[in-house]
């Protein structure tokens, strides 16, 4: 709330000031920085040095008092983190409730009175006046979220962090994220106490803990107390299951589940267990996967704080209109229904490639608006955390702004930073922002977060509309002029597109827009696309890329990577561009360039969303038209191991051989290793070699499924995918 009025007070006149900043004479840590922030700005801004002294002197009518000082304050009702900025006759009153409160009402005192910003953790506008007058003011500051953490690059920056009131996960969590093991053990306690982790399809696992065993809880309690009274002050406290599936199915916590609902009735049920040992601390724990949906007959105790996840959401539309977002919204009405605490965790970016884009912008405030407005608490939005991804300094500063007011409308302060970070250019940064937003609306395509930029190879982001989206980078590069910051912010947005192009040349290959050109049984890279990829790494490097991906994909990896695909180059075969026709039908889910991209020469690059075909929970049955028929003397196909995205090898490989597509004969059959469990993702090429060279035109692939998942990936309505990638067919 802001009142303003005619009468002024004029803080500075040229270049001097009679003003004191006055403080409590037993200043907080906070009371104390605040003054000196105030000060700093003050003279920054006009030149004008303000003395600070204590509320022990004397009073006088010139004073700016910061904090709880014996000026007086008033009655407003404040939260923790709320503050009031109000003038009084001559006198400017800066106070809040606990903690930071105080500097955060300094900073907003200088954004929206004296027009200061800081954009980035680097860029801020100090406007430059040798007098300062104010309005009367009358503005009570109350934060809608309790928590608003924005894991971006800037959120290391401590000033950009206390100016946006934002907090870190470390700041204000003792112990934070997939905890259940961080406080019971498998290394310690999986082989001798088995019965302490859950049972999935008759078997214990280390997937999570069995929460019905009350040894658990007590052991949990126990090493749970011991970090506490390593950190006493801290509040939020994690007891969360692990990433991942494979919940407790024991008669004891199915009993517990089929009483509240489903498996969250057992994490809800366990965490008001832990929290009512701990009466003093809030206990935080994930609605996440399994445990998304709020139970039945089940509250989560006073200070069980819920942190719900919107992991499998689609970004393309606000949550609030998306028709596919129906479930979530249910679940954020339903959780905030039963309890008063509920925290999200959000987000923003695609975790598979930081710099694909990501077109979001226009519905990251109404998203936060709808939380605000469904009694959401708090906020965890997670970004590129400490790298440089897709407009990520936009972004890190509307959430900033959207997380403290989310009810505001952010076009002001979107527009604010357009023109303070881009310039002249920012008129077209704000086209391709919404070009790009138009076409992913028309394409009516879903916005994953663990998405590609390979898989819109026919939609949005197909080669001709980036070829638009670039010519618009081009008008914001003129705009921006040469070696200015304006022109390295374009540059560093353009490595979106310029990482888009680079990864679908993979997917294309051998055809237009790929990164390889074939003559006759010889192939060679491109000509300049070497160069392309090595212009893309040395931008990234100067823009502060530090990974592309989560997880930790470097520059220098991704170097090496591209090293790898170079002297791999495509697979050169007899059947190279046959039709090939699925017998059994794959996947619609991945469709990628149909069976087409079976004989195209293209490695699938070990990721299931390139020039991979998926069957799930079925064998994988095609045929390979040679188009005549000629002599055939092996066969080899690829297959992608990705255990955590069930992705397994096929058990057995059998070819048959035709020359009418009607009588096949047995060609070669290779049988395969059952499953171990690895979580490394690597693409094995199996070649079957006849006994003797055969005459055919039809060339028949089976490879057989597993029946059921191993034990250490199994989970209800989960079957095993085979993804296969290139079927090249030799003499």
């Amino acid at each position: 709330m802001r009142l303003t009025a005619s009468s002024q007070l004029v803080l500075v006149s040229d270049a001097r000031s009679s003003y004191k900043i006055v403080i409590p004479e037993s200043a907080t840590s906070f009371e104390q920085k605040a003054s000196r922030v105030l000060q700093s700005y003050i003279k920054d801004i006009s030149g004008a040095s303000l003395p600070i002294v204590t509320d022990g002197n004397a009073r006088a009518d010139n004073e700016l008092c910061i904090g709880k000082t014996n000026r007086g304050s008033g009655t407003e009702k404040l939260t923790n983190e709320g503050f009031v900025i109000k003038t009084r006759n001559t006198k400017l009153l800066i106070y809040g409730g606990d903690g930071k409160s105080v500097l955060y009402g300094v900073y907003h005192f200088l954004e929206n009175y004296l027009d200061c910003r800081k954009f980035t953790a680097v860029l801020k506008f100090v406007p430059k006046k040798s007098s300062i007058s104010l309005p009367a003011i009358s503005d009570i500051q109350n934060p809608v979220l309790s928590f608003r953490s924005v894991y971006y690059p800037d959120q290391y920056d401590e000033e950009f962090r206390d100016w946006h009131k934002l907090h870190t996960l470390e700041d204000e969590f003792g112990l934070w994220g997939h905890t259940f093991f961080k406080l019971v053990s498998p290394n310690q306690y999986f082989k001798t106490k088995p019965e302490y982790f859950a049972l999935v399809n008759g078997q214990r696992t280390d997937t999570q803990l069995c929460l019905s065993n009350p040894e658990v809880l007590s052991i949990l309690t126990g090493n749970l107390r011991k970090l506490i009274l390593e950190e006493p002050d801290k509040k939020l406290w994690s007891v969360s299951q692990n990433d991942g599936l494979g919940y407790c199915t024991c008669s004891k916590c199915e009993a517990i589940d089929k009483r509240y609902g489903g498996p969250q009735g057992s994490v809800i049920n366990f965490a008001n267990k832990v929290a009512a040992k701990f009466p003093d601390k809030t206990i935080s724990t994930l609605a996440y996967l399994y445990s998304a949906l709020p139970p039945v007959n089940l509250k989560p105790a006073a200070n069980v704080s819920v942190m719900l996840s919107s992991i499998s959401l689609d970004r393309a539309k606000p949550i609030s209109s998306n028709p596919r977002a129906a479930l979530f919204r249910n679940s954020v009405r339903s959780w905030s229904a039963i309890t008063g605490t509920l925290m999200v965790w959000d987000y923003v970016v695609q975790y598979t490639n930081y710099q694909s884009p990501f077109p979001n912008l226009h519905y990251l405030d109404e998203n936060m608006k709808f939380f605000a407005d469904n009694n959401v608490r708090g906020i965890f939005v997670q970004g590129t955390e400490g790298s440089r991804g897709e407009f990520s300094a936009l972004k890190t500063y509307l959430l900033a702004k959207a997380s403290w007011a989310p009810k505001v409308d952010n076009k002001v302060h979107f527009e604010d930073f357009i023109k303070a970070y881009y310039g002249e250019a920012g008129q077209h940064i704000l086209r391709y922002i919404d070009e790009l937003n138009k076409e992913l609306t028309k394409s009516g395509r879903l916005l994953d977060i663990y998405g590609d930029p390979v898989i819109e190879w026919n939609s949005w982001l197909s080669p001709e509309r980036i070829d638009r989206y670039s010519d618009i980078l081009d008008d914001a590069s003129k705009a921006a002029g040469s070696r200015t910051p304006f022109a390295e912010n374009v540059e560093a947005e353009r490595l979106a597109l310029e990482y888009a192009v680079i990864q679908q040349a993979r997917f294309y290959g051998l055809e237009r827009h790929g990164l390889f050109i074939r003559s006759g049984d010889e192939w060679s890279v491109r000509p300049g696309f070497k160069n392309k990829v090595q212009r893309f790494l040395e931008a990234a490097g100067r823009a502060g890329v530090k990974v592309l991906a989560e997880g930790g994909h470097t520059l220098d990896t991704y170097a090496k990577e591209w090293d790898g695909i170079f002297r791999q180059g495509p697979i050169i075969h007899e059947a190279l561009g046959a039709d090939v026709k699925a017998v059994i039908p794959f996947s619609v889910e991945y469709p990628g360039k149909g069976t087409k991209g079976l004989t195209d020469g293209s490695p699938g690059y070990n990721s299931f969303q390139y020039n991979y075909l998926g069957w799930y929970g079925t064998d994988m049955e095609v045929i390979i038209d040679l188009g005549k028929v000629m002599e055939v003397g092996s066969l080899s196909a690829g297959f992608l191991e990705d255990q955590r995205h069930w992705s397994f090898l096929p058990l057995n490989l059998s070819v048959e051989i035709s020359v009418d597509d009607t009588n096949y004969h047995q060609a070669g059959s290779l049988n395969l290793a059952a499953p171990e469990e690895v979580y490394s993702t690597e693409t094995h090429r199996y070649t079957i070699n006849f006994s003797k060279k055969l005459q055919g035109r039809y060339v028949k692939l089976r490879a057989r499924n597993l029946e059921e998942l191993p034990k250490w990936r199994a989970f209800p309505n989960r079957k095993s995918w085979l993804f296969c990638d290139e079927i090249a067919v030799y003499k």
